[in-house]
C-alpha cells in the first residue's frame, strides 16, 4: 500500500468548496510527506469513483469534501479498501463529522485526520445501496423527497423542516410487512428508522445505544393510532424520551427487510428508491480516520 499518498476528492458544487483553500490544502500534505493529489468531480457519483480509484491505488488518505450523502456513496466505493476515508465536512448537515468529532473548519478538519486514528465500522446496505448512517423508510423519505439539492445548498437542514411542516397534515400510517432476525409483523407503520450511528439530522437520536463497529443494526417502528399520539412521539423523540413508549418498537438486529412495496426509502439523506428493501449491516467494511483521543460513544465496540 503506497502509505505516503493521499487523494483530496471534492465536488465543485459541494456546499463547503467556497471556503476550502485547495492549494494550502496539498501544500499541508506535502509538508507532513504525503504525495498529494486533487481531484475535482462534478457531482456526488463523480465524486465516489475518483475515491473508489483512489482506494484501489493504496493511498493512505483519501479525503472526501461533501455531505453524508456523498460520503455514503464514497464509502461504498472503498469498502474493503485499506485506504482511510477522511471526511471534510461540506455538506447540509454534515451528520458524520459531527458524530465523529471532527471539525467544522476544513483546515482544522484535515489536520485532525493527519493527526488522528483509523477504524473500521460498519457499512450498511439496502440491497446493493451503501449508507453509513441510518436508512429512513415512511414518513421522512416523503419529505426528503420534496427537496431539491439546490435548497439543501441554500438552506441547510432548514430546508427539510419548511418542507416538512406543510406536509405533516397530509401524512398517513401505511400498513406495512416488516422482519428482522427472529421477529416480524404486518402493522400500520408512520416512520421507520433503522440505524448503524445514533445523530439524525445532526441533532436527534432514534436509537440512542447504536454500535457503528458491532455488525447490528438499530430498527425504531413508529405505528401512531392518531395524528395526536404521533405528535406526542415526534416530541418524545426531540427530548430523546421515545424509548419504551406505547407505539414504538425498538430491534437490534443484522438484517432488516421491509417487504411491503411502494414505500418511500431514504438513506444518510439521499432518496434511493423504494420499497422492498433487504437491510444488512457488513461488519467492519470501511476504514474511517477520525481525530485522536477518546473515541465517541458510536464507536465503542
Amino acid at each position: 500500500m503506497g502509505a505516503k499518498s493521499a487523494t483530496i476528492v471534492a465536488n465543485p458544487r459541494a456546499r463547503g468548496m467556497r471556503r476550502f483553500d485547495t492549494e494550502e490544502a496539498l501544500r499541508r500534505l506535502d509538508e507532513r510527506g504525503y504525495e498529494g493529489r486533487l481531484e475535482l468531480p462534478d457531482s456526488p457519483e463523480g465524486t465516489a469513483e475518483a475515491a473508489g480509484r483512489a482506494a484501489e491505488r493504496g493511498d493512505a488518505f483519501v479525503f472526501v469534501l461533501g455531505g453524508d450523502g456523498t460520503v455514503r456513496l464514497a464509502a461504498g466505493a472503498m469498502a474493503g479498501s485499506e485506504s482511510a476515508l477522511a471526511v471534510l465536512p461540506g455538506g447540509t448537515a454534515n451528520v458524520w463529522a459531527k458524530e465523529a468529532g471532527i471539525p467544522r473548519n476544513l483546515m482544522r478538519a484535515l489536520d485532525a485526520h493527519l493527526d488522528g486514528q483509523q477504524v473500521s465500522m460498519d457499512l450498511g446496505r439496502a440491497n446493493d445501496e451503501p449508507f453509513l448512517l441510518m436508512a429512513g423508510i415512511g414518513w421522512d423519505a416523503e419529505i426528503a423527497a420534496t427537496v431539491t439539492p439546490a435548497l439543501k445548498r441554500k438552506l441547510g437542514v432548514l430546508a427539510y423542516v419548511l418542507h416538512g411542516i406543510p406536509m405533516l397534515p397530509r401524512l398517513r400510517t401505511t400498513e406495512v410487512a416488516w422482519s428482522a432476525e427472529g421477529e416480524s409483523a404486518e402493522e400500520r407503520a408512520g416512520l421507520i428508522v433503522v440505524s448503524n450511528t445514533r445523530l439524525y439530522g445532526g441533532f436527534l437520536m432514534f436509537s440512542m445505544g447504536a454500535s457503528a463497529r458491532d455488525g447490528q443494526l438499530d430498527a425504531c417502528i413508529f405505528t401512531p393510532r392518531t395524528a395526536a399520539e404521533a405528535l406526542g412521539q415526534a416530541i418524545r423523540v426531540v427530548v430523546r424520551r421515545h424509548s419504551g413508549v406505547e407505539g414504538v418498537r425498538e430491534l437490534r438486529t443484522p438484517g432488516f427487510a421491509v417487504t411491503t412495496p411502494g414505500l418511500p426509502v431514504q438513506l444518510d439523506g439521499d432518496v434511493v428508491g423504494e420499497t422492498p428493501v433487504t437491510l444488512t449491516a457488513e461488519r467492519g467494511a470501511i476504514r474511517m480516520s477520525v481525530p485522536a483521543g477518546p473515541l465517541t460513544p458510536v464507536l465503542w465496540d
